[in-house]
């Protein structure tokens, strides 16, 4: 009976001594039972999992996002919809075995061994483990069978032996601690006052249709442990102002455009004021297209791309896996405890990383990465972030291109053929219901030296049509879809232009940027998401004269109206 008595006493001061450290923990800070759990979880995911004759784990790291996003809709002033999420809590796990020379990474993405699973808001200590204890359990299934299908697969994979040679993952640098919270302003009355004052600008061109204003904020807390020690908690998030509408021509084809602004927070979006003339100005574009005339043959000669054009290209060929990052051919594995990565996109990318050290661009052009820039001159910048989901802390400057050469590559802790250190360029995206990751750039600086103006870039592209003994050349604004893009047919006798539609402007690849024709020397922001999730800013020259691109015809089409039908 004493032995029982004895019992009972120890279970009830475990129960107090539990209820006391929670209590603690509860006056530590919003996010210091989460990181508990996450560090509790990891520890015994790295000590205690093991299978009959398999590796143990060698590295575990966790992250959780905390997502909360807003989405508002006007139309001529009113408010027609409006989406304020509850707060989203997702986590992954990144599991590998064996050691850092060969392990079970085998995508060499950054991507968790498993795909994001949802999990409790709450920092309940208990529930928050239960979760993560489930996902590890799996992942160490996982990380296991693939790290068998790697050895045998790796054998007759279409690598080079020095490929295969190299080691999976590189050391850490530094340990970084940092766990302050990032909070974004996320009122949704500011948004929906907001968007109704611009969609009345909008309402105020009656040639335009369907108008409206769409305004969309997320912000995700990224929290991230490791078992090299890194703790931390890396903000990601962006609002986005966009003009939609709609006009027709007298051929009663329907033309469309967007307008897309993005900002870090609402706090750095421009002006009430200035909005509106952004709102103005993209009315009066969208007004234009009704007097526009179609495309009637096919082009090959002198383009100019400007604005928003010779930003896409710029962007398209130098911030994607073919770019200016360094790459690792992925090895595909087999796995019954969960989906391995399709890696099969991945396995037959042209690599930029095989130009090192060889000229990719014209040389007057160079670009550096720079990710701790809040601004350019006066105007906010999108790109800046402290830390990457690797841990590593990023180099606030790294030159990618030097008059044309390719000098660096933006890398994360793969080491590859021509990269031995991180630049620490694994970036969190922002997405509901994801934790999305891509090796990208902060923000991309883009310079050009001996450049020239828009009115000689014009000139020059008038000789060159003359001397391919053409009548007219293209000026291109906007890159998108057959309706919402801006081309200009320019004649060569006097210089004039005419908006025209129903055009297709093939692909400009990196090779036709090799030796181009002219450059502006104006420098103008491009903010975007790369890949539709990681926020990215791009200063870029304001104009690319380039030689023998292809625009095509691609008629649009006519929208008929649905005939009344009227009852008797």
């Amino acid at each position: 009976m004493k032995y029982f008595k004895n019992i009972y006493r120890f279970a009830l001061l475990f129960v107090a001594l539990n209820i006391t450290v929670l209590a603690s923990l509860q006056g530590q800070g919003n996010n210091s039972i989460l990181f508990k759990a996450m560090e509790d979880e990891m520890n015994r995911s790295k000590t205690e999992l093991t299978l009959p004759n398999s590796p143990s784990p060698f590295f575990v790291a966790y992250t959780v996002g905390d997502i909360s996003y807003t989405s508002v809709i006007s139309s001529k002033g009113t408010t027609i919809y409006t989406k304020v999420s509850p707060k989203e809590r997702l986590h992954s796990v990144n599991l590998y075995v064996g050691d850092s020379k060969f392990s079970s990474d085998y995508a060499y993405s950054g991507n968790g061994i498993l795909t994001t699973s949802m999990t409790v808001t709450e920092n309940n200590y208990d529930q928050l483990r239960r979760s993560f204890w489930q996902t590890s359990d799996i992942a160490y299934k996982m990380a296991v069978e693939v790290f068998n299908s790697k050895q045998n697969a790796i054998k007759s994979a279409n690598l080079t032996e020095q490929e295969k040679n190299l080691p999976d993952m590189l050391p850490l640098a530094k340990t970084v601690v940092n766990t302050d919270q990032y909070i974004q302003n996320l009122a949704t009355n500011k948004y929906e006052e907001l968007a109704n004052k611009l969609s009345a600008e909008l309402a105020k061109y009656n040639s335009v249709f369907d108008s409206r204003v769409e305004i969309d904020a997320i912000v995700s807390n990224y929290h991230y442990i490791s078992t090299e020690g890194t703790k931390t908690v890396e903000p990601a998030g962006y609002v986005a102002v966009t003009f939609k509408g709609k006009v027709r021509n007298a051929k009663g084809q329907v033309l469309r455009d967007e307008e897309v602004l993005y900002s870090k927070s609402f706090e750095t979006l421009p002006a009430e004021n200035e909005l509106t003339l952004v709102a103005a100005k993209y009315a009066a574009k969208l007004t234009a297209l009704i007097n526009s005339s179609e495309m009637e043959e096919y082009y090959l000669g002198p383009v100019l791309f400007i604005e928003d054009a010779a930003a896409q290209i710029l962007a398209e060929n130098l911030i994607s896996p073919a770019g200016v990052f360094a790459y690792r051919r992925p090895i595909q594995v087999m796995a019954t405890a969960g989906r391995p990565e399709n890696v099969s996109a991945r396995r037959d990318i042209k690599a930029l990383e095989e130009r090192i050290n060889k000229k990719v661009i014209d040389s007057r052009i160079s670009v550096k990465n720079m990710t701790d820039s809040k601004t350019f001159g006066d105007t906010p910048l999108i790109g800046y972030y402290s830390i990457d989901a690797q841990g590593v802390i990023p180099q606030k400057e790294t030159s990618l291109i030097e008059n044309g050469i390719l000098r660096n590559l933006l890398s994360t802790r793969v080491p590859t053929k021509t990269s031995s250190a991180s630049t620490g360029s694994l970036r969190y995206g922002v997405r509901p219901r994801a934790i999305p990751l891509e090796v990208a750039p902060g923000n991309l600086i883009i310079s050009v030296k001996e450049g020239t103006t828009t009115e000689q870039l014009k000139k020059d592209l008038i000789k060159a049509a003359i001397e391919e003994g053409l009548d007219y050349a293209y000026i291109v604004k906007k890159i998108a879809n057959q309706t919402d893009q801006y081309i200009y047919k320019v004649f060569v006798k006097d210089g004039s232009e005419i908006l025209v539609t129903g055009a297709e402007v093939t692909p400009v690849p990196l090779t036709k940027l090799k030796r181009v024709l002219g450059l502006n020397q104006n420098q103008k922001i491009y903010n975007y998401l790369y890949q539709g999730t990681v926020p990215v800013s791009v200063v870029y020259p304001d104009g690319i004269l380039i030689e023998d691109i292809e625009i095509n015809r691609k008629p649009v089409n006519v929208q008929k109206d649905s005939p009344l039908i009227v009852k008797k």
